[in-house]
């Protein structure tokens, strides 16, 4: 059963659902939304079903959260970058380890993989990143860079996608940030799920990852282009290799 809480990050809450599965576990499963936008859900719910197949097929505990200005967190989408997502997940990482937690694995989709491969995760045992946004200026991200969203940018200090704010520290990351050298470091279990026709993300930049990362890692190729493979199917696909993974290295 999901229990909501609220977790401290430099005066500000992020909500939370957190799933314990008995007192003697002490192995937890930590999920990293994307965005801009996104929640604690995941994309097409897929955070839920995963916390409920972690506990009735693994026997493991997890939790799930909002980053800033998404869900039921504080703060403002403006608030939102892949550096202060990358403290506010060090922050939930403080929880985990106040709770006795010492085995961790991290999921983190799209824009969640860049959050969690920007700083270093030591607490962290066990990585599986789906559909990663590697080079961001790659991805459809770089919409952001035309003339008429930089005229916007400049007469207004930010953007507006849909009915998001879209703050100028943001796009400047979009431009400029590459996490390719990162992978390097990266030396964790790590599993890679991509689709193959992803119009998001290219599937070229979890090619590139599982080529460069130097520890143990599974690179698996969805046959689908939505860039969360939520269809029947591709869902499947997605959550058997994730319990497949934890399975191996935490369970």
């Amino acid at each position: 059963m999901d229990k909501k809480l609220f977790i401290t990050h430099g005066g500000q809450k992020l909500c939370a659902l957190y799933r314990p599965v008995g007192s003697y576990s002490d192995s937890l499963v930590v999920m990293a939304h994307g965005g801009p936008g996104g929640d604690k859900h995941g994309p097409l719910g897929l955070f839920d079903l995963l916390a409920e197949k972690l506990e009735m097929e693994l026997g493991l505990s997890s939790l799930r959260f909002d980053f800033r200005g998404y869900g039921e967190s504080d703060g403002t989408p403006l608030d939102m970058t892949v550096r202060s997502r990358a403290e506010e997940l060090g922050s939930v990482m403080a929880w985990t380890r106040e709770r006795g937690y010492r085995r961790i694995a991290l999921v983190a989709e799209s824009l969640g993989a860049s959050v969690a491969l920007l700083g270093e995760r030591p607490e962290v045992d066990v990585l599986a990143l789906l559909w990663p946004a590697l080079v961001l200026a790659e991805t459809d991200l770089k919409a952001y860079f035309a003339p008429e969203k930089e005229r916007e940018l400049g007469k207004n200090g930010f953007l507006l996608e849909g009915k998001i704010p879209i703050s100028a520290a943001f796009v400047r990351e979009c431009r400029n940030l590459d996490l390719t050298p990162a992978l390097g470091q990266v030396r964790l279990p790590t599993l890679i799920v991509h689709g193959d026709a992803d119009r998001c993300v290219p599937v070229e930049q979890s090619r590139r990852a599982c080529d460069r990362i130097p520890g143990t890692k599974k690179l698996v190729i969805v046959p689908g282009e939505g860039h969360s493979l939520g269809r029947p199917a591709e869902r499947t696909v997605v959550l058997e290799s994730v319990l497949e993974w934890l399975g191996a290295y935490l369970g």
